[in-house]
């Protein structure tokens, strides 16, 4: 090969790389990205409803600024369970507070509503140690015991419609 014909053939390649690097997104952008804290609170669930009512919602890009507002919405909210965006407890949050208490026999239904497509992973407080997950669909339903699940499953990952939750024990 000529060194010519070499070099056109070094140029066009480094030509067509560099294309294709403008066509990825800047690792920046990527990591400016902030999360986002959620507070909600609900009532138990009254005869004639499916779910918990909402009596409060929200949100801030600091945790303690939603929790703050929880709390500042009902005097008696009580801390029943968070869910985060990614498995491992990560990603954006949102804390649910039971305006009437912990949990007990009868527990909260709890609409998942804005989060229903980014909960992966999930903490439960205040005696709801008793979960069931149903998914989207109305009709498929996982069960969780324990106070702590570090990722839901494959299925239910980002598809969670609403979750019961009671005290088990």
């Amino acid at each position: 090969m000529h060194l010519r014909t070499r070099t056109a053939v070094t140029l066009s390649v480094a030509a067509s790389l560099v294309g294709l690097a403008g066509l990825t997104p800047p690792a920046a952008a990527a990591a400016s990205s902030k999360d986002t804290y959620c507070s909600v609170v609900v009532e138990r669930v009254k005869p004639g409803d499916k779910v918990s009512r909402m009596k409060s919602r929200t949100c801030s890009d600091d945790r303690a600024t939603a929790a703050t507002a929880a709390t500042r919405n009902s005097s008696a909210a009580t801390k029943l369970m968070t869910w985060y965006q990614h498995a491992g407890y990560d990603g954006a949050i949102t804390d649910v507070y039971g305006d009437d208490g912990p949990c007990d026999a009868s527990g909260y239904v709890l609409d998942a509503g804005m989060s229903r497509y980014m909960i992966s992973s999930f903490e439960t407080y205040n005696s709801c140690d008793g979960q069931q997950a149903v998914l989207n669909d109305g009709q498929t339903t996982f069960y969780y015991y324990g106070y702590a699940t570090p990722y839901v499953g494959d299925r239910a990952n980002d598809n969670i419609g609403y979750f019961k939750v009671w005290d088990a024990l």
